[in-house]
């Protein structure tokens, strides 16, 4: 049996609760016989209470992990995520908090052979100029000697599936304890030390399609990507929106907006119209048609990011 496994750490002043709750409700809408999985720290199971305990309700398995008292709820989070394989039992898809789920995904299983699989980061391929260049990847990378190249292919951690056998609890057991030496230096972002791992262990991670983790942000933020991801979300299975999006940006999409989130914490229930947008997540980007259509080149409601009052104009122009 395929498990699909949540990681919350978060308290009544974050949105990460309303985040992970409207991912879940999503897969729940499209997969309403999956087993989902929620693993938690001590402290987060300590405020689920109220409003807060609802996404309980939609989920089969929960585990509360313990941890020192002083440890911060992002390093809570990242010790758990990197753990997880040996904390929960059987095959699983983890999925980030910050997603939505937008077809069936019970053909996971078909699609892979092996024991750890991701979707490559932003969907670059090898040689990146993104990844070669980053300057804080390069840095983390000096800081902490790490063997890999970042001309490599380069994968994204949101959406990981992990089978339940020895080389995925060595990959898991290795990338955790390297993780740790990381947050020791200063490090806090997982995805550097899950693909040194993948290095070190000699790539053993099978590249998912990309509709398992559709990273739609990239095209909107670097228009050249668009060819390459608009397709992708015309077959998308798990949209990644990571996160909520920067300051001063307008964001094309709900769920890329902090508001959205804060409506639900503030009025405590997921209303109607909230979940019409939860359960269509697909369709709802700004100008965006009804039906996706893969054969178009390049859909203009992408430069609503970058350029909104363009797209305004274009579209009371009926031009998209």
């Amino acid at each position: 049996m395929l498990k699909f496994l949540y990681i919350l750490t978060s308290n009544e002043k974050d949105i990460y609760y309303e985040q992970t709750l409207v991912s879940v409700l999503s897969l729940r809408h499209y997969n309403p016989q999956a087993f989902i999985t929620l693993l938690v720290d001590d402290k987060t199971d300590k405020n689920l209470v109220g409003f807060r305990s609802e996404i309980k309700n939609l989920i089969d398995e929960y585990k509360v992990v313990p941890f020192d008292d002083r440890l911060s709820n992002m390093v809570r989070s990242r010790f758990l995520k990197t753990n997880m394989r040996n904390l929960i039992e059987g095959d699983f898809l983890y999925i980030d908090g910050d997603t939505a789920v937008v077809d069936r995904l019970d053909s996971i299983l078909s699609n892979v052979t092996g024991s750890v699989c991701a979707v490559a980061d932003l969907h670059a391929p090898e040689n990146d100029k993104y990844h070669l260049k980053h300057k804080k990847m390069l840095a983390h990378k000096k800081k902490m000697n790490f063997s890999l190249s970042l001309g490599e292919k380069y994968f994204n951690s949101g959406v990981i599936f992990a089978r339940d056998d020895v080389p995925a609890h060595e990959f898991f057991t290795k990338w955790h304890e390297l993780y740790r030496q990381c947050a020791q230096n200063g490090i806090f972002t997982d995805q550097i030390s899950f693909n040194e791992i993948n290095h070190v262990l000699g790539h053993p991670i099978e590249e998912l399609p990309g509709e398992w983790n559709c990273q739609v942000r990239e095209a909107y933020n670097h228009l050249y990507r668009v060819k390459t991801i608009y397709p992708i979300l015309c077959r998308s299975k798990i949209i990644h929106f990571f996160c909520t999006g920067i300051d001063g940006k307008k964001e094309p999409h709900p769920l890329m907006r902090k508001d959205f989130f804060d409506k639900i914490k503030a009025q405590q229930v997921v209303d109607e119209f909230s979940m019409q947008i939860i359960c269509s997540a697909k369709n709802q980007f700004w100008g965006a048609p009804e039906k996706l259509d893969e054969s178009v080149s390049f859909p203009k409601f992408f430069l609503f990011r970058q350029f909104p009052k363009v797209c305004k104009l274009l579209k009371w122009l009926n031009v998209i």
